[in-house]
């Protein structure tokens, strides 16, 4: 983002306390962004309707029971980022989220987490070349993934172990945020890194 550009925060909190801590600690930096409100999902859906958000900071627990409608969010939008707070009472990072910070956190690591994601999302395949944005290995992976390759076969085939197979799965789903097959076979052949006549039926 140019610093000309205004980051749109949209918060995702039910409560008013934590909602205006946020704020306070966003309007007194040196971030330029004008802030969204919400107390629901349903608002967030509302306002993506007219409104583009940079980064979404939500509570996770607005994200319980709605995990596909969140998935399906993240596809519709994949250029905005989103940040957790961590109350402590999730037992497990969200795999929803990019990055979380907790209540406790300083005003600065706040701001600083904030600022890096958004500089993430700006390099985010949706606007720039994906093959660009993943690495030479990652695009081995995706192209085993696409002909339906099993995680043991492209490690054999790269001469990797599976567990690095694993990690590469898991920045390539970050990167281009589809998770599925299907998805991925779309983004492959769109990006040029396949053709149709590559895939093995």
């Amino acid at each position: 983002m140019n610093k000309s550009a205004q980051l749109h925060i949209a918060i995702l909190e039910s409560s008013k306390i934590i909602c205006e801590g946020i704020q306070a600690i966003l309007y007194q930096s040196d971030m330029d962004c004008r802030i969204y409100r919400l107390e629901t999902l349903d608002d967030l859906i509302e306002l993506l309707e007219s409104n583009s958000v940079d980064i979404l900071i939500a509570n996770p627990l607005q994200f319980v029971n709605r995990e596909k409608e969140i998935k399906k969010i993240r596809k519709s939008y994949p250029a905005m980022a989103v940040a957790g707070i961590d109350f402590g009472m999730m037992h497990k990072p969200s795999t929803l989220t990019d990055i979380t910070f907790t209540l406790y956190d300083t005003t600065e690591h706040i701001v600083h987490l904030l600022l890096k994601l958004d500089k993430q999302s700006q390099s985010h395949p949706s606007e720039k070349e994906g093959e660009e944005n993943l690495t030479k290995r990652e695009i081995e992976v995706l192209t085993g993934l696409v002909n339906g390759m099993l995680n043991k076969e492209i490690a054999d085939a790269l001469n990797i172990s599976i567990h690095t197979v694993v990690r590469h799965r898991k920045n390539i789903a970050m990167k281009t945020g589809i998770r599925s097959q299907s998805g991925l076979t779309i983004y492959a052949i769109s990006k040029k890194i396949i053709s149709i006549e590559d895939i093995e039926i």
